[in-house]
């Protein structure tokens, strides 16, 4: 049952991810703030993300905060934007079209805690 519903979260995240450069959530606090930009999106939100990063033109989705859950990333919740090192959206990218979802599921764990991926909530 749970290894099904981790194959089902990884679908939504391959199709999440072509429209949104596959990106993940977790602490971004271990970043230096002088290496840190702030972007601002269509919305009329701010939002602060490492300079360089790719990141969502829009909120993140509540199936999508699951999916980090699962990867044991517990911190993006409801209005954050998610952004990733640009190096591990190619790295994701290829692991998840010639990979297997385990290697998938493990490139994204890893990012996690090397703190390649991340999320951002809007600036007051």
């Amino acid at each position: 049952m749970y290894e099904r519903k981790i194959m089902k979260s990884i679908q939504y995240v391959v199709a999440f991810g072509v429209s949104l450069m596959m990106v993940g959530c977790m602490h971004s606090s271990s970043i230096s703030t002088e290496n840190m930009q702030i972007v601002k999106l269509e919305n009329g939100k701010s939002y602060k993300v490492p300079k360089g990063a790719v990141y969502t033109k829009s909120p993140v989705t509540s199936q999508a905060i699951q999916f980090y859950k699962v990867m044991d990333v517990k911190n993006c919740k409801n209005g954050d934007i998610t952004w990733e090192d640009p190096s591990i959206a190619d790295r994701i990218n290829k692991i998840m079209r010639s990979g297997t979802k385990q290697e998938g599921i493990a490139m994204y764990v890893d990012a996690a805690k090397a703190n390649e991926i991340g999320c951002a909530s809007p600036l007051q």
